[in-house]
């Protein structure tokens, strides 16, 4: 008679191998690669099957996680700190989610005119400068290099990045300091950036101050570029915030890794409670007319206005579990930190998407 060890090795033995690796699949997937057991080709009702379970299963998660989300503060990082990770979608998942989703609402409510008469004017002199300089940026570049062959090296004059906000010689591009950029005769030079990187960036320069010009003529594409950028900015200042926090609460001895999460839920949620007011912002205006939709949309965006800060302080209390006096002051202190990371972040997407044009 066989022992139970010497039963569980022949049901080993019978097990269909790997296709891949060869192992012994114990299960849909293998345990040694991870290729599952189900391949494509198959029949077509199992593998639609297949896709509704998925489907389902994902649409299940995604409820799971936006109710916490929107009304429990600090419940999804809390859970995933617990181990309990499956039940939800994943941070770095429903950050990304939730904030293309909201911009890209913002983007298709914001209302754009075409036209000079926009309210979004850039003055850099002469409007048919910029335009040939930024058209042709590339070749004169091309150009630099060649004319600096005969050319002495002093010769090249230096611009300094410094912005300022008159024009002194008009017909002519001027942004950095009181000599006009020019791509050959005063281009942009910082002196570790090599050959490539200054004609990188000059390139860069060339299109910013082009496309300045046609942002005032058709502001649409702007608005697109820029909200297009706007979730990949949050998510370079992400890591910092993270960071903030590591610092704030070093005495905690918390991973910086459980200090991102908490970063990615607290965005998450961010970026929900905008997509929920630019909803509501265009519930009140097609509902304009009617006598008691409008005060009530009204009232709810008060009310989602004054749940933001309150729910990031909530959050704050049960993460780290500190007392309220210790919480308020250091949320405080945060949020004047991150006010002025966001406001730079903006300023650079601002620029980034003039020059991305």
């Amino acid at each position: 008679m066989s022992t139970p060890d010497e039963t569980a090795v022949e049901m080993v033995r019978r097990q269909q191998p790997c296709l891949n690796c060869g192992a012994p699949l114990l299960g849909e997937f293998c345990y040694q690669c991870g290729q599952p057991k189900k391949g494509m080709i198959r029949h077509l009702p199992g593998l639609i099957a297949d896709f509704l379970d998925s489907a389902l299963n994902l649409d299940t998660r995604t409820l799971r996680t936006l109710g916490p989300l929107l009304t429990k503060p600090g419940f999804l990082s809390n859970e995933y700190f617990a181990g309990r990770r499956t039940r939800y979608v994943t941070p770095l998942r429903l950050y990304l989610f939730m904030s293309v989703l909201a911009f890209l609402m913002v983007s298709i409510v914001t209302p754009v005119r075409d036209g000079r008469d926009n309210g979004f004017h850039v003055s850099v002199g002469d409007r048919s400068a910029p335009a040939e300089a930024g058209l042709a940026v590339t070749d004169a570049v091309a150009e630099r290099q060649r004319a600096r062959e005969g050319r002495a090296p002093e010769t090249v004059p230096e611009a300094d990045l410094v912005v300022t906000p008159d024009n002194p010689n008009p017909g002519r591009v001027s942004i950095f300091n009181t000599t006009p950029w020019h791509p050959v005769d005063n281009p942009v030079r910082v002196a570790w950036l090599g050959e490539t990187g200054n004609a990188w960036l000059n390139t860069k320069v060339g299109m910013l101050i082009f496309n300045s010009i046609e942002a005032n003529k058709h502001p649409a594409k702007f608005v697109a570029a820029m909200f297009s950028v706007a979730p990949q900015t949050l998510l370079m200042i992400l890591p910092i915030f993270a960071l903030l926090l590591k610092l704030f609460f070093i005495f905690k001895r918390r991973l910086y890794m459980e200090h991102l999460i908490v970063a990615l839920h607290s965005h998450s949620f961010l970026c929900l409670a905008i997509l929920l007011l630019v909803l509501l912002n265009q519930v009140a205006s097609w509902t304009g007319t009617w006598p008691v939709v409008p005060w009530l949309v009204g009232l709810l965006v008060f009310a989602m206005s004054c749940w933001i800060p309150l729910y990031l302080l909530i959050a704050q209390k049960r993460i780290y579990r500190q007392g309220w006096l210790m919480t308020g002051f250091k949320f405080v202190c945060i949020g004047i930190v991150y006010t002025v990371l966001l406001s730079f972040g903006m300023v650079l997407n601002l620029f980034w998407a003039l020059a991305s044009l």
